[in-house]
């Protein structure tokens, strides 16, 4: 009827949930590795609790920025990890990490005008960058999937209006070293850094933040990822002390203010950040080990091994189809969601990104379905598995392994 609409790209991971959702699973466990949920549930440990009056104090609009109770918990979160002294007033919570970032563009970008990506990256940014008719420069990646440092310089022109990083990176895990981290932030360009992921190292080693370049820069996080409350849409945005009138205004006008329950049950979350992220992060530790172990048991390649955060690649190269093709198949017919390549890079399209923040029982099951797949190689159920030969503890080459005698196995 109207010709004036504007069309934009649906995500590979969206077109996949669609057919995940969809269809009818009979008797097979659906398990979905494609959305970048968290099953660690932090009500387990901490009783919150909302009553009638509570919720009757805040009906009506909040302070646009949020709630100062949990932006004042924002910033002793950074004098105590990071001993930066953030003011509160700089700090705008947003309707998740989503929301953060769709301010900062908006206070950024103009029509024609450019922003640096890797050339791996989160696919929203591309779609974000369209929206506000800006072109997306990408940067290639070194061997360890972060962005070309070195590189970095050449692709800044007059028409550079921003640097969007995340690091720890998704889909990879990668990490940018603090000196890395600096050195981006001296290149005379405003940069988002999205820290998403900062909070939930693999490893022993902490993961560096870009606080400390937020005087001139902007940082972006959520609450979704560290304290697993995806469905509460509670991130934040930090800006520099001269963009805070304009970062309110753009608040103001994009939704006046984040959820006030949601922000409510953030802020007794946060009261016990050090035990709930400490649970969380042993949690994903020993989810990915399982996960590691279980693809090598498999035979499944992996295609990096990441430093922080909920996701690892699996190679399906040997399907002998792109990834979208494999992502569908296992959709429809073995009740396994998972992510295609191609929503993070062009260039590359075989592999999936598959979520560990799951229960170990669904990573083992998981991916023992993805490797019968992968030796079938058909677009229809899987045939009757033949057994593993008894005291099997590896194998050269991928066998069919019934899923009740996996998940007995060990791995």
């Amino acid at each position: 009827m109207f010709n004036n609409y504007r069309s934009y790209p649906s995500l590979a991971m969206d077109e996949v949930m669609d057919v995940f959702e969809q269809v009818d699973h009979q008797r097979q466990e659906p398990i979905n590795f494609g959305k970048g949920v968290s099953c660690f549930n932090p009500f387990d440990y901490v009783d919150v609790c909302l009553n009638g009056e509570n919720l009757g104090r805040h009906v009506g609009y909040g302070d646009i920025n949020g709630l100062e109770s949990l932006r004042h918990a924002i910033c002793r979160y950074y004098g105590e990890k990071f001993n930066y002294d953030l003011a509160p007033q700089r700090v705008c919570i947003t309707d998740g990490a989503s929301g953060a970032l769709n301010i900062a563009l908006a206070m950024l970008l103009e029509t024609d005008g450019e922003i640096i990506l890797p050339k791996s990256h989160y696919p929203a940014y591309k779609v974000l960058a369209q929206i506000f008719e800006a072109r997306c420069i990408l940067v290639p990646v070194r061997d360890d999937y972060c962005i070309d440092v070195e590189q970095l310089p050449r692709f800044i022109t007059h028409k550079t209006r921003a640097i969007l990083l995340n690091s720890p990176s998704n889909p990879h895990g990668a990490v940018l070293s603090a000196d890395e981290l600096e050195a981006i932030s001296r290149l005379g360009v405003p940069v988002i850094f999205d820290e998403v992921y900062q909070s939930l190292p693999l490893g022993n080693e902490p993961i560096p933040s870009a606080i400390h370049c937020s005087d001139r820069h902007m940082l972006v996080n959520s609450l979704s990822k560290s304290l697993a409350i995806a469905g509460f849409r509670v991130g934040y945005l930090i800006v520099p002390e001269s963009q805070v009138q304009l970062m309110t205004n753009v608040k103001a006008i994009l939704n006046m203010c984040t959820s006030l329950p949601s922000q409510m049950l953030a802020e007794k979350l946060f009261r016990h950040w050090d035990e709930l992220v400490g649970r969380h992060r042993q949690m994903l530790r020993g989810n990915w080990r399982t996960f590691e172990q279980t693809a090598k048991y498999f035979g499944l390649r992996l295609r990096s091994h990441p430093k922080a955060g909920f996701f690892a690649l699996v190679d399906v190269a040997e399907a002998n189809r792109d990834a979208m093709q494999v992502s569908h198949e296992l959709a429809r017919y073995h009740a396994l969601g998972s992510t295609p390549g191609i929503d993070f890079q062009h260039y590359d399209n075989a592999f999936l990104r598959l979520n560990f923040a799951c229960h170990p029982h669904q990573i083992k099951l998981g991916l023992a379905r993805l490797a019968n797949y992968l030796q079938c190689d058909e677009r229809k159920p899987l045939p009757k598995p033949t057994p593993l030969p008894v005291g099997r503890t590896r194998h050269k080459h991928r066998i069919l392994l019934p899923e009740k005698q996996f998940l007995g196995a060990a791995v």
